[in-house]
């Protein structure tokens, strides 16, 4: 079973250019949505992981790239305005609760990204790219307002790399305009990360201390251009499949999404959105995971929930899920104790049907379980990973989509605090 851990197909959504300009507007409340639409690509969980966590190194580009290269135009300031302080959400796609999706523009392009909360660099994929894997997505091209800075970026993971320009350009988020985004055009990409995914680039939400030069990730920009009521965002992630419920919203969170009360915690290393854990329990029972307090990463670019390897191992043995599921009502319940609150995962919570095609679905919904037990799916395993943080972040644990699926979550740059609150599904 542990080999199938690693297994895992991560299914994501890339939205039509016909969807792109549909905007629906709350009048009342400034809420944006916007729709998506489906496509089927896959990247597996490890791979992602990789890509999204590894050291990336960087330096200054010492030869400047020829600006004609580029095709773009000069830069045209915008005229300073005086805005009204704003909330905005934009609709996320569930694409089989396993990756989350939504619109963001760059210049005047709309890109489909994961907003992820454990990366801090903005990457989309650049006209410039000539590999096929860059092809097979939305291309950006430099507006008139960008600026050519020059930067170039390095990341090297376990199944390829990818060679980056840092530049800047006008983002919009709903209504939110940013001018001067530093933006990681990817130029060169080797391997299958971004060729068997269905998103067009990563929008990183982690600490500024994450970020390639000590340039300002997206959310410091809106921060320090004091566009929000509250400098804090927020996810909700639906657990209906294929739906468009799901959202991330800027300036607050939206209290009709929630199902109980929000409880904060503080962040204990402004790097990841990291909080400490008093202990994690097995139906109750302590088994040794955190002697001294367990790290918790909250993080919305991971599907998984990942441990340390021997950890890791350990709960899988603790849990001892058949592959046909036919200890389903048996397996134990997980609580993750944060400054006395307990946050409680139940069997079907994180246990994932794998299909026929290699797809591994989460099982938090009443119709799948009882499919489960009346014995009409094939396999099961659970939504678990075994990964090793180096120090001096690690030794950590990752809540990723699962977790953050059952609870809403909040993170206030105001108080520097992680929130969560049971979602209403």
């Amino acid at each position: 079973m542990n080999q199938l851990i690693f297994s895992l197909l991560i299914v994501t959504t890339l939205c039509g250019q016909e969807q792109g300009s549909f905007l629906q507007e709350k009048q009342d409340n400034k809420i944006f949505t916007i729709k998506l639409k489906e496509t089927h690509k896959t990247v597996t969980a490890k791979e992602m992981y990789d890509f999204l966590s590894t050291k990336q190194t960087y330096f200054r580009q010492q030869t400047p790239i020829d600006i004609q290269e580029i095709e773009f135009g000069g830069y045209v300031p915008k005229p300073q305005q005086k805005e009204q302080k704003k909330e905005t959400s934009l609709k996320l796609h569930n694409f089989k609760n396993t990756q989350f999706t939504g619109p963001i523009t760059v210049g005047d392009q709309e890109f489909q990204v994961i907003f992820d909360t454990g990366s801090a660099n903005f990457w989309i994929d650049s006209a410039k790219c000539k590999n096929e894997g860059c092809k097979q997505h939305t291309q950006y091209k430099p507006s008139f307002r960008s600026k050519h800075l020059g930067y170039a970026l390095n990341v090297q993971f376990g199944t390829g790399d990818l060679n980056g320009e840092i530049n800047s350009d006008v983002v919009k988020l709903g209504e939110i305009e940013v001018e001067d985004q530093n933006i990681a055009e990817i130029i060169e990409e080797n391997g299958s990360v971004f060729q068997n995914s269905g998103f067009d680039g990563i929008v990183g939400l982690a600490y500024p201390s994450m970020a390639a030069y000590n340039f300002n990730p997206l959310f410091d920009n809106i921060i320090q251009e004091k566009k929000l009521k509250s400098n804090q965002f927020s996810f909700y992630m639906s657990n209906q499949v294929n739906s468009y419920e799901s959202q991330i919203t800027f300036g607050g969170y939206d209290v009709t999404k929630l199902d109980g009360p929000v409880h904060y915690h503080p962040v204990i290393d402004k790097y990841y959105w990291m909080i400490k854990a008093e202990n994690i329990l097995v139906n109750g029972k302590d088994e040794g995971f955190c002697p001294k307090g367990c790290k918790l990463v909250a993080d919305t670019g991971t599907s998984l929930i990942t441990g340390p390897f021997e950890d890791l191992m350990k709960l899988l043995d603790l849990t001892n899920i058949n592959d046909d599921c036919s200890n389903l009502n048996e397996l134990p319940k997980l609580t993750f104790k944060i400054d006395g609150v307990e946050y409680d995962l139940e069997s079907k919570d994180y246990i994932m049907e794998l299909k026929d095609d290699g797809t591994e679905i989460p099982l938090n919904n009443d119709v799948s379980a009882s499919a489960f037990i009346q014995g009409t799916s094939r396999q099961c395993i659970g939504a678990f990973m075994p990964l090793d943080i180096p120090d001096p972040q690690g030794p950590a644990w990752i809540l990723g989509d699962i977790f953050l699926t059952k609870y809403l979550s909040i993170y206030d740059r105001d108080t520097n605090m992680v929130g969560f609150g049971k979602a209403k599904h």
